[in-house]
């Protein structure tokens, strides 16, 4: 009976309690703000109530109904923007106005709920009209300072946060916001004024000297950025990182023998300093001794405390790419192993180590990072080329490169490359049709500014020779007036016409320029000696014949060659 009725008291469903509980929030919100409508009280300033008494009585303000009223729209303009209603509570501030012309908590309300709509303009002109009516109001002040700086009024900006200093010379922050609105001002003088004004309240700070060399440093006055820098460092003896920074802004202004000091100190104190090494480096580069760099980077470049990411970056930074794998490869070559040494994180950086291995031509290593990155990311055709290329050159193992050859053109089948690679495995094993075949299909797809045409027509030709079919010569001249001096092709060709025992003269001529490029090479030396025979010319063929012999003994062709010989002799 009793729970029956407990029940029965409770009245209003939970939709009406909420709005109670709106109403009586929205009151105490309401009743400080707006207080400034029609009354000389000043509201509160953010950071405390620092002068007056915290529990001083309040002179008691006469209201009248008129008033009541207004405060009451006031709420109700309050909570219908807290419920999501801000076209409605806008309507009712403006009627709090025609009411109270000069209610600023109104107008700083109405402009608030202004710019949260997009209204910038409007919102600006009841801004300013609350914080010209209410001078002393910091939060009218700020929310029209802040409003000028989302503009780009920048001047205003600064107006506005002088006043706000001003009004609150004791709050430190402000003068901070106040440096600020002079830097978008593109005043950096102001700034730095701003920020003195600081030093003179509190002394000198890490913080202050900091952003004011930033800002000297900005303005292109890196002499005053090093001033800020030393009395910073002279008040705070003991901070290596300062004096790490200070020694950067030495070494930006040529002053290294500084520069080193300071460095010296930090190595002194924190030999453990991940960077230091790398700082005294790029001292000992800038100052003509590249082996000292070298030996400091390689410091560096052995921390495990620094990504792999790092290293690769500072590497890459350090030298430019004449000097990376030109002048001082021999040294940025072994900085690159030392970085990637036991790095855990080799997977992301492998295609730029594969990169270097074959510039080394170390193409075995190459491969195998290249297969690395891919194993991460088969998406970049790039890699899997430098794969195959090593791979060929480092004469990988055949049905491994087949198969890399065979994936690459599933995954790109519209570049040639893999293409030309299957073609090579097949000529290898003999399979010329399959060759020839892979081969085409490269030819058909045609030659980007002359890419792999030389080498998909001296496949071709040789496939054809392989098989004693005349077209090899359509691709021996194809390849001559490409390159017209390319020794291996005119070897072809001359020992080809040889054979057919046809412009043998042609034949000698080009055989001669062979012997002339290399003039110890076996097979050069064979084909010359065996067109000497075709000639009739046996005395002469046996020489360069026998030459041959002594520079490949186990070439069974070779030794044919020189028994025909000797047999036309009778000797």
């Amino acid at each position: 009976m009793y729970t029956k009725r407990y029940r029965c008291k409770r009245t209003g469903s939970r939709a009406a309690r909420r709005r109670k509980m709106w109403g009586f929030l929205a009151v105490v919100v309401m009743t400080t703000s707006f207080v400034a409508c029609g009354s000389s009280r000043q509201a509160g300033k953010p950071g405390g109530n620092k002068g007056g008494k915290r529990y001083e009585r309040k002179p008691i303000v006469e209201t009248t109904d008129e008033r009541l009223k207004s405060e009451a729209m006031m709420i109700d303009a309050k909570m219908q923007i807290e419920m999501g209603n801000g076209e409605e509570g806008m309507r009712l501030l403006r009627m709090v106005l025609q009411r109270e012309p000069g209610c600023h908590a109104a107008e700083y309300e109405l402009s608030r709920q202004m710019l949260a709509l997009g209204m910038t303009d409007s919102a600006i002109v009841y801004g300013v009209r609350a914080a010209e009516g209410d001078i002393k109001n910091v939060w009218y002040q700020m929310h029209l300072a802040a409003m000028y700086q989302a503009t780009r009024r920048s001047k205003e900006s600064v107006k506005t946060w002088e006043r706000i200093v001003a009004q609150n010379p004791e709050v430190i922050e402000y003068y901070y916001e106040l440096s600020n609105a002079y830097l978008m001002d593109n005043d950096g003088k102001g700034a730095i004024g701003a920020l003195n004004r600081v030093e003179k309240k509190i002394g000198v700070t890490q913080t202050v000297s900091m952003q004011k060399a930033k800002i000297w440093s900005h303005m292109q006055r890196e002499d005053k950025a090093l001033q800020e820098l030393e009395a910073l460092a002279k008040a705070m003896p003991q901070d290596y990182e300062l004096s790490s920074t200070l020694a950067d802004t030495y070494m930006q202004s040529g002053q290294y023998d500084k520069a080193k000091e300071c460095y010296d100190r930090v190595l002194a104190n924190n030999p453990d300093d991940e960077y230091v090494h790398i700082s005294l480096a790029e001292y000992y580069k800038m100052t003509g001794q590249p082996r000292k760099a070298y030996e400091e980077l390689k410091v560096g470049m052995a921390q495990k405390n620094l990504s792999t990411a790092i290293k690769l970056r500072v590497l890459t930074n350090f030298y430019s790419s004449e000097e990376f794998y030109g002048i001082h490869s021999a040294y940025a070559f072994d900085l690159m192993e030392t970085a990637m040494r036991e790095a855990d994180d080799s997977t992301s950086y492998a295609a730029f180590y594969g990169d270097v291995l074959m510039r080394q031509k170390k193409y075995g290593e190459a491969a195998k990072q290249f297969e690395l990155s891919l194993s991460s990311d088969s998406s970049k055709y790039e890699i899997w080329e430098a794969l195959l290329i090593s791979e060929l050159s480092g004469e990988a193992d055949t049905a491994v490169l087949a198969s890399h050859a065979r994936r690459a053109s599933r995954l790109f089948p519209l570049h040639p490359l893999p293409y030309y690679m299957q073609a090579i495995v097949e000529h290898d094993k003999h399979n010329y049709d399959k060759a020839l075949e892979l081969a085409s299909r490269c030819e058909k797809m045609g030659f980007d500014n002359g890419y792999l045409e030389v080498e998909i027509y001296s496949l071709m030709a040789s496939c054809y020779n392989q098989m004693d079919d005349e077209r090899c010569v359509e691709y021996y001249k194809r390849i001559l007036s490409k390159r017209p001096d390319d020794i291996q092709t005119l070897n072809s060709y001359a020992y080809w016409l040889s054979e057919k025992g046809t412009e043998l003269e042609k034949a000698e001529e080009m055989s001669r320029r062979t012997l002339k490029a290399e003039p110890e090479n076996p097979y050069y030396l064979d084909t010359y000696g065996w067109i000497m025979h075709k000639m009739g010319r046996d005395e002469e063929a046996l020489r360069y014949i026998e030459k041959s012999m002594k520079r490949d003994e186990e070439s069974e062709e070779v030794k044919a060659h020189w028994e025909e010989v000797k047999k036309k002799l009778n000797r």
